[in-house]
């Protein structure tokens, strides 16, 4: 009698343990995702006017806000997204990317009151001058 319950003991376990775990690596990569386009957003988002004219590095709002929609749709992360990719362009040159995106369970789906999972991935980035 204890040989069934163990094995089926044994089954929960690895089923709750892998949909943890693939929920984990959907956050890392939303992570990853959100610092890449941040990264491009200080990069591609320069004011090459105002840099020519010799007032220093600055950012371009829409520049920087197309190049993480451009960085995410390479990705092909813009259809997974719950919601769309939020961006803030500080005045010092900071770029801060956050997203979004449900993670629906593998095995948790067949156990009554599991719900899909929502991820939250953040990243910023900075341009220092040298």
């Amino acid at each position: 009698m204890l040989m069934p319950a163990g094995v089926l003991i044994v089954l929960l376990l690895g089923a709750i343990t892998f949909d943890l775990t693939h929920v984990r690596v959907v956050q890392r990569e939303l992570i990853a995702a959100a610092g890449d386009a941040a990264n491009d957003a200080v990069t591609y988002g320069l004011d090459e006017a105002r840099l020519r004219r010799g007032e220093g590095y600055a950012l371009d709002e829409d520049l920087a806000r197309t190049a993480v929609v451009d960085s995410l749709a390479a990705k092909g992360l813009l259809d997974d997204l719950t919601e769309p990719p939020e961006v803030v362009v500080d005045p010092d040159g900071t770029v801060e990317v956050h997203l979004v995106r449900t993670v629906a369970h593998v095995f948790g789906r067949a156990l009554p009151g599991v719900d899909d999972a929502v991820v939250h991935g953040r990243s910023a980035a900075r341009v220092e001058l040298r």
